[in-house]
């Protein structure tokens, strides 16, 4: 079913002049991402959350992607860039670990259909300490 929904939401998207989609969150020529990019280099831009129990990051590419399986060599070398700079601006909020990872496709979690990756501060006292990623996300 959420796999048919996926579908069906990525046919009624409108591809705009600049190469991003109408509806698109992440597209920030949109307008729709409700905040300034705490950082940015060529090719991905990174969106801070400093909320707690568990602050967190997302780091996406400007160009239009569902996964990061579409993500240029280019992309992949910048994403490292934003990842260490996630890391020096989250460490403001001294975290004891973090986890990092991506949802793709509809099956793996994905709701927003532009490839971003979560960076998230944990804590030993956080309920599922010492869980990984699958057990943090449920």
């Amino acid at each position: 079913m959420g796999d048919m929904y996926a579908q069906i939401s990525r046919a009624w998207t409108v591809v705009m002049a600049d190469g991003s989609v109408g509806n698109c969150r992440w597209c920030l020529a949109n307008g729709l991402a409700g905040s300034d990019p705490a950082a940015s280099n060529e090719t991905q831009y990174m969106m801070l959350k400093a909320t707690l129990p568990n602050p967190s990051a997302m780091i996406m590419p400007y160009r239009h992607v569902e996964t990061p399986f579409e993500f240029s060599s280019e992309e992949w070398s910048d994403l490292g860039e934003m990842l260490t700079e996630a890391k020096r601006q989250l460490d403001q909020f001294q975290p004891e670990g973090f986890t990092i990872g991506w949802n793709v496709g509809a099956i793996g979690g994905q709701h927003i259909f532009h490839a971003h990756m979560h960076v998230v501060c944990r804590y030993e006292k956080d309920p599922k300490a010492g869980q990984g990623i699958r057990d943090f996300l449920r």
